[in-house]
């Protein structure tokens, strides 16, 4: 081959490799390279909501998203194959390697530029033996519950059954001694750096393990507690002020959270334009609650439901969303649907209303009276459709 094709042809090669790595400013890639994960897999990153995702090919693996802030997500083998995930921080123009052996992605390395991803590797690396240990039985145990659906006789299937539920007290009981060992793992580590993102992160699962976790001892419960209010005390008032710092707060505090039966609780909320907006501002009419946010896809697929809803009681009920997204996600997400109803922003984002109202997951619903008491609360997954329940309340209270 003469130089002058070889030149052309190593360039042509070259700019296809340029091309396929290169990265725009608001972009980040993520690629893995695996062994041990069969091709066809599907591997997802996600910061809830619709997940980025590629398909392993030869154990390769290319996700490219967007972001215009350093953000953390998941990576984890989509579908129920993998029971664990990955958390993986990236920004705009990162390049994030990761190297893997095996379906359990928390097992696998994380490497980047991105400043936040080696803390959150030595947190991930302090546990991750105990972790690997936990996410192994839930593989095994999901694994042997295929073969008990797929069982060729009904004693194979029995056979399987005893075996799963065998596998799945080992694995309850694992998971909490887990859990235990990775805020005390979480705790020493922070009592030992400063302050970063990642670091309240880690102080918010603290307050959530307290909040959540049902099977704590009393004695886990207040070395936690105790804990976690002497790490919230380091906090700036700044990161104090901040819808993560409201979170911790709302956690560490014992919950005092309003029941069906109680006066609503109130706060400032904000509507598009910025201004102070109340829940008694609407009352006069019954009250609908919808908490959601941008990463809820139960939350985005309700909208339509809740416009026939404000639409056919407009007369007696006020729908009224209320978002714990940054100011810039709620307005980016409203813009992308149709929601003509009243539509507000809690700057305390998770640790205001949502926390005062004892709301676990996304979307909860609140119906409330129009003098201001608590009728119902549910949470939006219940099988009973939306129109359905603010049908039966308003029936009921009339």
């Amino acid at each position: 081959m003469d130089m002058k094709k070889y030149f052309i042809i190593t360039c042509i090669i070259y700019l296809g490799f340029a091309c396929n790595h290169s990265v725009n400013s608001n972009e980040f890639i993520i690629k893995g390279k695996l062994s041990g994960v069969d091709d066809g897999v599907v591997v997802g990153y996600y910061r809830g909501g619709i997940p980025a995702t590629d398909t392993v090919r030869n154990g390769r693996f290319t996700i490219r998203g967007e972001t215009t802030d350093q953000v953390i997500g998941n990576i984890t083998i989509m579908g129920n194959i993998d029971p664990t995930v990955l958390r993986v921080w990236v920004a705009p123009g990162a390049k994030v390697k990761i190297k893997g052996n095996g379906r359990l992605s928390v097992l696998w390395n994380v490497k980047s530029a991105v400043p936040y991803q080696k803390e959150e590797n030595r947190y991930t690396n302090a546990i991750r033996d105990s972790k690997s240990k936990v996410a192994g039985i839930l593989l095994e145990l999901r694994e042997v519950r295929t073969k008990a659906m797929t069982a060729s006789s009904e004693g194979e299937a029995l056979s399987y059954g005893k075996i799963a539920d065998s596998l799945s007290e080992v694995w309850r009981s694992l998971e909490v001694e887990h859990g235990i060992k990775e805020v005390c793992s979480d705790i020493n580590i922070m009592e030992k750096t400063d302050i970063t993102l990642v670091w309240l992160y880690k102080l918010a699962n603290l307050a959530d393990v307290l909040q959540y976790y049902t099977s704590l001892s009393a004695e886990h419960s207040m070395y936690f507690r105790e804990k976690g209010w002497e790490l919230y005390g380091r906090m700036s008032e700044e990161d104090k002020s901040s819808p993560i710092g409201y979170k911790i707060l709302a956690a560490l505090t014992p919950s005092n959270a309003v029941a069906v039966g109680d006066n609503m609780t109130d706060s400032d909320l904000l509507d598009m334009e910025g201004n102070t907006k109340h829940l008694s501002d609407y009352l006069g009419k019954y009250l609908l609650l919808d908490f959601w946010h941008s990463g809820c896809g139960p939350c985005i697929m309700a909208f339509p439901e809740i416009k026939e809803i404000s639409e056919t009681y407009c007369d007696k009920l006020t729908v009224i969303s209320i978002s714990m997204d940054t100011d810039s996600r709620w307005k980016a997400t409203t813009a992308k649907h149709d929601m003509p109803w009243v539509n507000l922003l809690d700057p305390k984002g998770w640790g205001g209303l949502f926390a005062s109202y004892g709301a676990i997951g996304t979307p909860t619903y609140i119906m409330i009276s129009p003098e201001g008491k608590i009728i119902d609360k549910w949470w939006g997954g219940e099988n009973t459709p939306l129109k359905n329940k603010v049908s039966e309340n308003l029936a009921i209270t009339q």
